[in-house]
């Protein structure tokens, strides 16, 4: 079964956005550790899990939420974890309005 050329360029053109979106959180998360003193792990899983838990958070949100987490505005931070990059987000989520999403 083919698909008609204006769902394979939607297609592809998710696909290129999601890329991009996994590799800007990718970057982001480098700077974290960097950051937080927190020695570099594969981070596909971490990245994979935030995707899913903010699936209609832009990559900008989400990288100025791990920005000001990495840079302690909320909280200290000990360990870098999946657990700790979703409560950053959560906390950069609670002063915006939905119209920022």
């Amino acid at each position: 079964m083919n698909l008609p050329e204006s769902q394979m360029k939607s297609g592809a053109e998710m696909t290129i956005r999601e890329n991009n979106r996994k590799a800007d959180l990718q970057d982001a998360l480098f700077f974290a550790f960097e950051r937080t003193k927190t020695d570099p792990f594969d981070v596909s899983g971490l990245v994979k899990d935030v995707l899913t838990e903010f699936p209609k958070l832009s990559g900008d949100s989400i990288i100025i939420a791990l920005r000001n987490g990495g840079l302690g505005m909320y909280g200290r931070t000990f360990k870098l974890s999946t657990q700790e990059v979703c409560f950053w987000i959560r906390e950069y989520l609670k002063p915006i309005k939905q119209d920022r999403l």
